[in-house]
């Protein structure tokens, strides 16, 4: 009976141990970023190739711990 007892507990808690341990992502996201200086924009303006966009764009991946 003691073995038996043993083994569902040795069971229920490693089964709680690898739920603990899965992550589920719960946000993605594109975060944009005004990275142009002053005279990046001054060049901007009187050049033809626009070289300097202005923006970083990041993809972020947010996760949980269920």
């Amino acid at each position: 009976m003691k073995k038996l007892i043993y083994l569902l507990l040795l069971t229920a808690f490693t089964t709680t141990a690898v739920m603990a341990q899965t992550t589920v992502v719960t946000k993605n996201e594109t975060k944009t970023k005004r990275t142009s200086t002053l005279p990046q924009k001054v060049h901007n303006i009187f050049h033809k190739k626009k070289k300097y966009s202005g923006t970083k764009t990041k993809h972020v991946v947010r996760k949980a711990k269920v």
